[in-house]
């Protein structure tokens, strides 16, 4: 058994959802409009460090997207154990085998 099991809903995410866990009420009155602008900020730093070569420092951006995400879901008012209830179900009913329709989608409808 590893360290991100049974209390660990989250897995290795779990500790980045404790460590926000002090800001809950903050978080609470953010409006939605912040997540979006924290999202697109963090792409554009992720996207100034792979244009320097740092895949490093482009990860780290990746997980602090993850962490928005979480933050979103604390905003929705969900904990861990739903969160993980959620990404599984999710998981299952809409990504499992129709990964290429999906992708598909955003190509024909989006155009990305």
């Amino acid at each position: 058994m590893n360290e991100h099991e049974v209390g660990d809903p989250l897995g290795p995410f779990q500790d980045i959802w404790d460590s926000w866990e002090e800001v809950r009420l903050e978080i609470s009155r953010k409006p939605l409009h912040h997540f979006r602008r924290a999202i697109e900020i963090q792409f554009d730093e992720l996207e100034e460090h792979l244009a320097s070569g740092d895949r490093d420092a482009a990860a780290r951006e990746a997980i602090d997207m993850i962490s928005i995400a979480l933050n979103t879901m604390r905003w929705l008012d969900c904990d861990s154990a739903e969160i993980a209830e959620i990404a599984r179900m999710r998981a299952r009913q809409r990504m499992m085998g129709q990964a290429r329709s999906i992708l598909g989608k955003y190509e024909n409808r989006y155009g990305i």
